[in-house]
């Protein structure tokens, strides 16, 4: 599996060891990373496209500090998977305000690096899930199912909305939900199916996906939040 890493670290010793260890465990397990590194928060955040499998990020650093930086990346790319590198083993509850997926602590112990790791390997290939074909206007684009955040249907035409843009076709929702992983994907409503990825609230009669409110249906309330927590359970 090939993974782009982002590695978000002042301290360039630290960051050596942390890429070091990455190194050690791809040729292990057959995983091809390619690094890219920031030595602060401020410069990864500028002009910032979500393009990153997998980010680590310092927590204590000069300027903006890796908490702060974190909540300012969720407000743009609410899926990444988000992994805190530090010896400040006391924000750990807050890393899960931001949806933090790990915790490694400085100094790096091999053996819980490499069962994180794995850990995060298996739901980054969950999260990827299959391909998908859409025909648009004569045009093919194949689409990873991780990139659709949902699908909308009106007057038997689907709209997918998608990281890599707005996509429209004819079609049936019940006929694609078949072909999309069902541990992934969710019947929010009749008009809706939602990537639980791209999940970040819900209340009673909506849910939040990608930063769009959705409704939910009367039927689907106690649905949607068990999905939602074995979905999280699983590690997506």
């Amino acid at each position: 599996m090939n993974v782009l890493i982002a590695i978000i670290e002042d301290d360039i010793s630290a960051a050596n060891e942390l890429e070091h260890c990455l190194t050690e465990f791809g040729m292990q397990n057959n995983h091809t990373f390619s690094i890219s590194r920031f030595g602060d928060a401020v410069g990864f955040l500028k002009d910032y496209q979500s393009r990153y499998d997998i980010i680590f990020m310092d927590i204590k650093m000069p300027g903006m500090d890796g908490m702060s930086a974190a909540e300012q990346l969720r407000r743009v790319d609410p899926a990444t998977m988000l992994i805190f590198v530090t010896s400040m083993v006391q924000y750990a509850v807050q890393g899960y305000e931001v949806s933090a997926f790990d915790f490694i602590v400085k100094p790096i112990n091999s053996s819980a690096f490499t069962m994180k790791m794995k850990r995060a390997m298996r739901a980054l290939k969950l999260s990827r899930g299959s391909e998908l074909t859409l025909n648009v206007n004569g045009v093919t684009h194949v689409l990873p199912t991780s990139v659709i955040q949902y699908i909308e249907v009106m007057n038997h035409s689907l709209t997918y909305h998608t990281e890599r843009g707005i996509f429209s076709v004819r079609g049936k929702l019940a006929a694609v939900e078949q072909n999309l992983p069902a541990e992934a994907f969710f019947r929010c409503s009749i008009s809706y199916l939602i990537n639980l990825r791209y999940v970040t609230q819900f209340t009673g009669e909506q849910v939040c996906v990608a930063g769009e409110w959705l409704r939910v249906s009367r039927s689907k309330k106690r649905e949607l939040a068990t999905a939602v927590a074995a979905y999280l359970g699983r590690g997506g």
